[in-house]
């Protein structure tokens, strides 16, 4: 299968089947804007969940693609999913900012103060942290990079989803065993990548992976 056959099908089994399944669900939102952004959080939680699938759960010979692509889809698909999380927080209360039903800034305080938002405030600092460290990545030895990128990305994911399960306005019992799966798989394949006879070999194909995009 090509790439340009196989991308395009395995973003959108991780974009829509979340959205899918909040969909069927009758959820009652208070305006249309509140939806949407509901709506894509979860398409773009699940495109960050992919991730660790396209780099470390992805059959051999399944697609023909060199290691430099899949690792330019890597970035930028983390780029935007990370630089969409990290204005997530605003984005929730943005609509009370136009339409005046209460003062905006007060609600954002009210809601990082509440102890059912600390797993959500800690997954968005990983997120932080998961961002600078991404755009200085060439200038940390690959090895070094891959334990700290690989930790930031445990910490974020088991965070974030627990957050999501959590207080998540579309979490049912489908849509948590939903999220549990993609993300104890893609944690538990990074893990494995650890091992001793595997994390060399994968330093050494991102070095070359970065040689690639710098030629």
């Amino acid at each position: 299968m090509t790439k340009w056959i196989f991308m395009p099908i395995f973003l959108l089994f991780f974009v829509l089947t979340p959205i899918g399944l909040a969909l069927s669900q009758d959820v009652p939102t208070k305006t249309t804007y509140q939806a949407v952004v509901l709506l894509v959080s979860l398409g773009a939680f699940g495109l960050m969940l992919s991730l660790f699938w396209l780099s470390r759960l992805m059959p051999k010979n399944t697609v023909k693609m060199k290691y430099s692509t899949t690792l330019r889809w890597h970035k930028y698909i983390g780029y935007a999913a990370g630089l969409f999380f990290l204005i997530h927080p605003v984005l929730m209360i943005a609509r009370r900012f136009w339409v005046v039903e209460s003062n905006p800034m007060h609600n954002l305080m009210l809601m990082i103060k509440s102890p059912l938002m600390l797993t959500g405030i800690v997954a968005w600092f990983l997120m932080i942290i998961l961002v600078v460290v991404a755009f200085v990545r060439k200038k940390i030895p690959a090895k070094l990079f891959r334990y700290i990128h690989g930790l930031l990305s445990i910490g974020f994911v088991g965070f974030a989803s627990w957050h999501v399960i959590l207080i998540g306005r579309h979490s049912n019992p489908a849509m948590s065993a939903f999220w549990i799966v993609l993300a104890g798989g893609a944690v538990a394949a990074l893990l494995v990548s650890y091992l001793p006879h595997r994390s060399e070999k994968t330093s050494i194909i991102i070095n070359i992976g970065d040689q690639h995009e710098s030629a």
